[in-house]
Parts: C-alpha cells; structure tokens; sequence
C-alpha cells in the first residue's frame, strides 16, 4: 500500500481534476487519506496541538519505506491528539505528537503538521476542499456559504 504523501504526490502530479479525482477514489480504502483529509478540510476533526510543526528531528536521509511507522500505522492513536477529554498533560500530548514524527517518513511529518493546521494546500496546491468533495461528497459537513 502506498504512504499517504505518495498518493497526494501522484494526485497533484495528475494533470486534470477528472485525473486527480479518479486517484483519489483509486485509494477511498485508504483510512490513512481519509482521515488526513478530514482532519485538513473538516473543522470538526481537530488535533489539540499547538500551531505549527513542533521541533523535531526531520529525518530526510532514509528512503520513502524504511522507517519505523507511517500514517497508517499510526490512526490507532489519533485519539490523543483529537479527543480533548484525553487524559494526557500537555506537554505529554506535544512529545508524542514529536516522537510519531520522528518515526515516520519526513514527507508524511510534513503532511501531519499541515494537515493538523488546515495547511495541506501549501503542500499541494491542487488538493482543494472542492476536489476533496467532489471526490468523497460523504466525507466533510456541507459547504457553509457565507
């Protein structure tokens, strides 16, 4: 299965939207994408993190594939940053947030900080809340039209 920064690479490298959707719904299986899309474009999905990426170690050395955990490998623990109630010290929750980084690749360290900032668009230019609802219409809350 491909990393959630390969997907994104190769949807913003598609040269029409009809290309880009039609990647996105290639990897719909991918709970990985979903949730980093939900968590960018869904003001619901909230990470209770400072703004910005922590300081952490950005490992760019290894190739895409070696490294000790991915986005997908770590949904299972989400719900430390994204349920408030966790009962977790600050500093806590900011150190493990750090430590998932280190772990992964750095392109999807990158994709997490964006992502927890609703900040993905700086990354990829072309993953827009309009193709992400054209593709999964289910996934975010209806556009609100101020």
């Amino acid at each position: 299965m491909l990393l959630v920064s390969e997907m994104l690479d190769l949807v913003e490298k598609a040269e029409s939207v009809d290309q880009k959707k039609g990647i996105l719904l290639e990897n719909k299986s991918s709970h990985a994408l979903l949730y980093v899309l939900a968590l960018n474009y869904d003001p619901s999905v909230v990470f209770h993190l400072p703004e910005g990426a922590p300081p952490y170690k950005r490992e760019t050395g290894k190739p895409i594939g070696y490294h000790q955990t991915s986005i997908q490998n770590e949904l299972k623990r989400f719900y430390i940053w994204g349920d408030p109630n966790t009962q977790l010290p600050k500093l806590k929750k900011e150190s493990l947030f750090m430590e998932m980084l280190e772990g992964m690749h750095y392109t999807e360290a990158d994709i997490m900080c964006a992502a927890k900032d609703g900040k993905l668009s700086t990354l990829y230019k072309s993953i827009t809340d309009d193709l992400v609802r054209e593709a999964f219409p289910k996934l975010l809350p209806p556009k609100v039209v101020e």
